[in-house]
């Protein structure tokens, strides 16, 4: 090797070389992570595996549970649950358990965090008026589980430190405690941020799909829109609308998904039963 080449190497600046590691690393990466999302169609690049996000979302959830209060109502845990578990065995993503939490909080919300644990807010539930409209909300949730953009979310945030950690392996599937070293603002800010335009339209898409197959009404999801939109027309804006924005334009491109069922999907199983 040319000793001058090596020397000059050696006295470039860290930064500089991790930066350069940094790129190789991942392009070698996104060869050995890349995976099939039925979800979305997609191959995408997924670093954090099922093992590794499922307890990832075991400490997100220490971290929600220090924050909020949740319900003791069973009857509403209840309810939520078995609409939720209804839709979720129709997901597209079946390699971990769905879990459902009620939060005893006044304003209207819903959000996932990895490892399909679904929060939604007591205030929300209120408003919505049947069990197509609450299906409507979990079923969205659970397509944002299914085409992975919350781990996604968190994969982003983490950026190079969870890259690096990866390659010199000091990360494992059952060692993901170490990937989530955040204090518990940092976690809520992750959680809370917003979705892309995109990753919404998608879970929109989804969570249509899924309403179809567990025979709960699709256009029950443009009932709650008008639910959400009408709240927001006064002097505070729900805190779902600031997670989950577009609203206007997600209204009418769920109308034009609920048109296509038929032809993508089949009939629906509620009607052949009949």
């Amino acid at each position: 090797m040319d000793i001058s080449r090596l020397c000059c190497f050696l006295s470039t600046p860290k930064s500089i070389v991790y930066s350069l590691l940094s790129m190789v690393l991942i392009l070698f990466l996104q060869g050995c992570a890349t995976m099939y999302n039925p979800a979305t169609g997609r191959e995408e690049f997924i670093l954090i595996s099922t093992p590794s996000e499922v307890a990832m979302g075991k400490s997100v959830h220490e971290s929600i549970i220090q924050k909020y209060k949740l319900s003791r109502n069973s009857a509403q845990i209840d309810r939520i649950r078995r609409i939720g578990e209804r839709a979720a065995k129709v997901s597209d993503r079946q390699d971990y358990a769905y879990h459902f939490y009620l939060i005893e909080e006044d304003e209207m919300n819903a959000f996932t965090t990895p490892g399909g644990n679904i929060y939604v807010y007591t205030g929300l539930l209120e408003k919505l008026k049947n069990d197509d409209q609450v299906a409507s909300v979990l079923a969205h949730e659970i397509g944002h589980c299914a085409a992975r953009h919350t781990v996604k979310k968190f994969q982003a945030a983490l950026g190079y430190d969870l890259v690096s950690r990866i390659v010199l392996s000091r990360i494992s599937d059952g060692t993901a405690q170490q990937i989530t070293q955040l204090s518990s603002s940092a976690v809520m800010s992750i959680v809370f941020s917003s979705y892309s335009r995109k990753d919404e339209y998608e879970a929109d898409r989804l969570g249509v799909k899924y309403m179809h197959l567990a025979c709960f009404d699709p256009d029950a999801g443009i009932e709650t829109f008008n639910i959400l939109e009408a709240d927001s027309q006064g002097p505070d804006v729900p805190l779902i609308l600031r997670s989950h924005p577009y609203i206007h334009d997600r209204i009418r491109m769920t109308e034009e998904e609920i048109k296509t069922l038929g032809s993508k999907y089949g009939p629906s199983p509620c009607v052949m039963a009949r």
